[in-house]
């Protein structure tokens, strides 16, 4: 009972920091500030986080796990133009679900090197390189079947990811429904370039 309580309350602080840092930048929160938004003492706050590094690293490993379960909803039967809508839609509902997470996962992501101890960032970098992997092999796939035309499907998928990574600015209306609309606005735009031509 007491593990669940401490992780319920690591959470909240977690969701707390993601504002805090949406509206004030990582580096411009000192823990001070965040003992006075979480209305904590700064000793109590170091027994849930020893480090505000902890704090970004959790509200990461937040951003991945929820991606992951919307993830986990795609079928795994998809031909690879339906595959990757799924993905797509994935994506957007994640940005939607918890936008102060994911905010803070695009402002802060230039600087992760800095930010985050080697080992925690590299653990991020290796789950960030396994999604994009995914996302390549659909579009590789397409590819193989005739779905798609022939594309360099390294430079499809970073221009794929880089256009929704800056989503989270539209804030999605914070709802499924905003964000089913621009998954499909995007999937049209990016269909009408790389489907093959139809005669």
């Amino acid at each position: 009972m007491e593990l669940t309580a401490n992780a319920e309350k690591r959470a909240q602080i977690m969701a707390d920091c993601a504002q805090l840092f949406r509206k004030r930048g990582y580096h411009g929160t000192a823990m001070s500030d965040i003992a006075t938004a979480v209305n904590l003492n700064k000793g109590t706050l170091y027994y849930y986080y020893p480090a505000k590094t902890d704090i970004l690293y959790s509200i990461y490993l937040e951003a991945y796990e929820r991606l992951d379960e919307h993830i986990a909803q795609v079928p795994t039967d998809l031909p690879p133009d339906e595959e990757l809508t799924a993905y797509v839609k994935a994506i957007l509902h994640t940005i939607a679900s918890v936008p102060d997470v994911i905010a803070v996962y695009f402002q802060e992501h230039p600087w992760l090197e800095t930010s985050l101890p080697a080992e925690q960032c590299a653990t991020i970098r290796m789950k960030e390189a396994e999604f994009t992997n995914r996302i390549r092999a659909v579009i590789k796939q397409g590819v193989r079947v005739g779905a798609f035309r022939r594309v360099n499907d390294e430079l499809l998928t970073i221009q794929l990811l880089s256009m929704i990574s800056s989503l989270y600015r539209w804030h999605l209306a914070e709802s499924a429904t905003s964000a089913e609309l621009i998954a499909d606005a995007i999937i049209g735009y990016l269909y009408d370039g790389i489907t093959p031509a139809r005669h």
